[in-house]
């Protein structure tokens, strides 16, 4: 069944043990969007959507669009729309995004602007 926020609302499953972890470098610029069966770590900037078990937004990554994971931690900006099972908030982090999450953690400096929902 088709929701408005498409695949927003599957989560990926989890990452296998011997999956590799991609990283998008300091210096590289992603217009478009990426899809892996393992982690990623932002320490770029990424335009367009992210789909993956873990996604893990450096401090100096930047993230504009949708992301889809099973979990989430940001350090750096998201801005658009996130869903994620598990969303992990450090205190660097600076979100403006409506999250569909399953659990949150919202460290004491974090900035979040945005709707939260709650999915079971």
């Amino acid at each position: 069944m088709k929701t408005p926020h498409g695949d927003l609302d599957r989560w990926p499953d989890p990452a296998s043990p011997n999956a590799r972890r991609s990283i998008f470098a300091q210096d590289l610029v992603v217009e478009g969007d990426a899809t892996s069966s393992g982690p990623i770590e932002i320490q770029g900037n990424v335009v367009g959507s992210l789909r993956a078990p873990e996604i893990s937004v450096a401090g100096s990554g930047r993230v504009e669009g949708s992301v889809a994971t099973h979990d989430l931690v940001v350090l750096g900006a998201v801005s658009g729309m996130i869903s994620a099972r598990n969303v992990q908030l450090a205190p660097s982090a600076v979100v403006q995004a409506d999250v569909i999450h399953e659990r949150i953690a919202i460290e004491a400096g974090a900035e979040l602007e945005g709707r939260l929902q709650r999915k079971a």
